[in-house]
């Protein structure tokens, strides 16, 4: 009888203290915590608030006038090449300079285009393009032996060394604003090499031709440095070697471009292309050495 009135006595007590809690628990739910309608609520506004800022960069890059450009160069460059000829697994050997033997010409001018489209603010596409073609004719002053063939003194010698680029790639940056962009890039060149010596005589008739993708890998910077004044460059490599194909690439290009209008850009830039390619034509084990360096002069069209 006397536990029965001291649970009756403790009950109150003990409903009490669990009201007190409740009540405190609401009370802090109040001051602090969310209840799962607003957590979703706020979700949806943070879903929101980034929809408006991605619209917002994409505006910013939209009026920008910096999302298009096609760019047109004169360049002047001074050229270094080196052809290396074996048959018979190297019994039948010939190496050739042929700007120092062949007398192809050292410098020479020649046009390349290029385009670059900003897809949004970190990402966008790039293309280029550059056709170099050379040929020389000289009057042999001696005996020269190319492979197992013997070209007389006083033969008519016509060399040649034609290169064609075309090359296209996606580029991505860790920056967003539109008036700047430091990433990297990867494109595909597709480039063919077209090398060969013929005589008057006939005694030789020799050709061989590269034509292959190429992958490249590399880094890309443009900045605005005051409002009329923007300087870009890149820089890329790329190396692969097989049982019967070899080949390196090594680029990079540093422009000053001056704008005097929002739309048009003067181009001053430097650059530079090397490849080095091993490869087998018409049963002969062939290694191209090849570069170009120089300044060059341009315009640049901006949208």
């Amino acid at each position: 009888m006397k536990a029965m009135l001291n649970m009756k006595t403790i009950a109150p007590s003990l409903i009490a203290i669990i009201i007190m809690l409740i009540a405190n628990a609401g009370l802090q739910a109040e001051n602090g915590s969310c209840s799962p309608i607003e957590l979703s609520k706020d979700t949806i506004k943070t879903k929101e608030s980034r929809k408006v800022d991605k619209e917002k960069e994409k505006l910013d890059l939209r009026y920008s006038h910096s999302r298009f450009t096609i760019k047109l160069d004169y360049v002047y460059a001074s050229l270094d090449t080196k052809a290396n000829f074996q048959i018979n697994n190297g019994v039948f050997n010939v190496s050739i300079g042929l700007e120092d033997n062949l007398g192809l010409p050292g410098q020479k001018f020649f046009f390349t285009g290029s385009f670059a489209y900003r897809i949004t603010p970190r990402s966008g596409i790039y293309a280029l393009y550059y056709g170099l073609n050379r040929q020389e004719v000289i009057v042999a002053d001696q005996d020269y032996y190319f492979l197992d063939d013997t070209i007389p003194g006083g033969s008519s010698i016509t060399s040649f060394f034609n290169t064609q680029v075309i090359s296209a790639g996606y580029m991505l940056s860790i920056l967003k604003n539109p008036d700047a962009f430091l990433g990297a890039y990867f494109n595909i060149y597709f480039m063919m090499l077209e090398t060969g010596v013929y005589s008057n005589t006939n005694i030789i008739d020799a050709k061989v031709v590269f034509l292959a993708p190429l992958p490249n890998f590399g880094v890309l910077a443009a900045f605005r440095l005051t409002n009329w004044l923007y300087l870009d460059g890149s820089i890329g490599f790329f190396s692969l070697h097989t049982s019967d194909f070899g080949g390196a690439i090594h680029n990079y290009n540093v422009s000053l471009v001056f704008r005097p209008v929002q739309w048009l850009g003067i181009n001053l830039s430097y650059k530079k292309f090397d490849v080095n390619v091993d490869f087998l034509s018409n049963n002969i084990n062939t290694t191209i050495d090849y570069n170009f360096r120089g300044p060059s002069f341009g315009l640049s069209f901006i949208f």
